[in-house]
């Protein structure tokens, strides 16, 4: 079938583009450059323009519409129309388009319900969900081209059909470039009494997000996952039990990144004792409503390889049980630790943490407000991660800059001082007028919050701020 021409699609560049899309004649300079020359410059405006990975790439659209030579050079260069996105209402005729465009060159789909992807918020205003049958129709030969897939956004009673009905376009398929696969756990298919096997294979996925009811109603393949986010449905089901969860970790042999979303444990008549090995596991993020931090931290019976450990937000009840032991034998590894403590009575549970981890090295703070931050590391008789030689925030203003200054000459005044503040670039300014009080302390304008939310499903990446209440 014919795919229909961009022009008459009416697929146009964005206004600030407009400017650009002039016609080159056969005299102008650019029409003597060869195709590979032009096509590699054009690479590089791609690759600049279009690095937000879930829009939809503007670039090649710009260049088929300057000129004849120009819309050549778009049209060969197939990996320029494999990244996919799809919102409703579809656009079958677009979609189409990408799809013809990108050959067999494997895809970047990603599929967006009732959510605005710039500001991953949901949408005021539902659109409608008409042609889903034909989507799914549309899509569904190229599904094996897959290298990435994403299925996120906030869903409605009436909705909750879409995601299983798109899912079984994977059902008995071979992957063969499948990397990455993301079904928003926001929204759960019911649970089946029976495992229903999703790929036939996929070799290459490492990057597995998904509900935690999709994880035992469908059989993945989880021995190359390297990433595991588990997410709970919504609206709130009962978790998994213990056994079912140490089943899905005992297969995912590789495992290095493990993020947990809300309470997925269904720890109801549960004696509480060690039973979770992760012999490779570097990094642990405990996000979102989890009322189990405490509780699933003690299931651990080892993780020798752990280095960072994410709790966002952190709450006052959180480590509690952990008051009077460190989790130094089971965690001999670990050194950096990211808090963000929900509200002023949080601050607790960053005490706990120093307490329960002592070794921490490098400590990344989020919702930080000058009183709070005083009274935990200023006015205590026992500083605060006493090992502790690198510290990150962002959002500093002048009153919490004045704050870190004092905290830094604090450390040196206990002859513990600090290796390194990183913030983000705007707050360097609030800081730089006191590095020369700081010795060997500098100030580096990196910002370490915000790629750690960017990284995460929508339902947290606003914790991942500097202040957020």
């Amino acid at each position: 079938m014919d795919t229909p021409d961009l022009v008459e699609m009416d697929i146009q560049p964005p206004n600030s583009l407009k400017s650009n899309c002039v016609g080159i004649t056969a005299d102008s300079p650019i029409a003597s450059v060869p195709p590979e020359v032009l096509a590699y410059i054009l690479n590089i405006v791609y690759q600049t323009s279009d690095n937000d990975k879930n829009q939809r790439p503007n670039s090649p659209i710009v260049f088929s519409h300057v000129s004849r030579f120009w819309r050549s050079v778009a049209l060969d260069n197939s990996l320029w129309w494999a990244r996919i996105i799809v919102n409703a209402p579809w656009k079958l005729d677009e979609v189409g388009t990408f799809l013809e465009r990108s050959k067999e060159c494997s895809l970047d789909l990603r599929i967006f319900v009732n959510i605005d992807v710039t500001t991953t918020q949901r949408l005021a205003h539902s659109p409608p969900l008409d042609n889903y049958e034909n989507l799914r129709s549309l899509i569904s030969p190229h599904i094996h081209r897959c290298r990435i897939f994403h299925l996120q956004g906030y869903y409605d009673k009436p909705t909750r059909f879409l995601v299983p009905y798109l899912l079984e376009t994977f059902r008995g398929i071979h992957m063969p470039y499948l990397e990455q696969f993301i079904v928003d756990g926001r929204l759960e298919f019911e649970r089946r009494i029976f495992e229903r096997k999703l790929f036939s294979s996929a070799p290459l996925l490492q990057d597995l997000r998904i509900g935690v009811h999709g994880l035992t109603s469908y059989l993945l393949p989880l021995s190359t996952i390297t990433k595991l986010h588990i997410m709970m449905p919504w609206p709130t089901q009962h978790g998994i039990s213990m056994a079912e969860l140490n089943s899905i970790f005992n297969a995912c042999t590789c495992l290095t990144e493990l993020a947990l979303y809300d309470d997925i444990l269904d720890l109801e008549n549960i004696t509480l004792s060690p039973l979770f090995v992760f012999p490779s596991l570097l990094t642990l993020q405990l996000l979102a409503h989890m009322t189990i931090v405490t509780e699933f931290l003690i299931m651990i019976s080892s993780a020798p390889k752990l280095r960072r450990l994410v709790l966002v937000p952190v709450t006052e009840p959180d480590l509690m049980p952990l008051q009077h032991s460190t989790m130094n034998h089971r965690f001999p590894s670990l050194t950096s630790i990211v808090l963000s403590p929900a509200y002023d009575d949080s601050w607790v549970a960053v005490h706990r943490a120093s307490t329960r981890f002592p070794t921490i090295t490098h400590l990344i703070l989020i919702n930080v407000y000058p009183n709070d931050f005083r009274a935990s590391f200023l006015e205590m008789s026992t500083p605060l991660f006493p090992r502790l030689l690198d510290l990150a925030l962002k959002d500093v203003d002048e009153a919490l800059g004045r704050v870190i200054n004092d905290f830094v000459i604090f450390r040196r005044s206990k002859k513990i001082p600090l290796r390194t503040i990183f913030v983000d670039e705007a707050s360097v300014q609030h800081l730089s007028l006191y590095s020369h009080l700081w010795g060997d302390t500098k100030v580096v304008g990196v910002d370490l919050i915000g790629p750690l939310g960017e990284d995460l499903t929508h339902v947290v990446k606003h914790r991942f701020v500097g202040r957020y209440y």
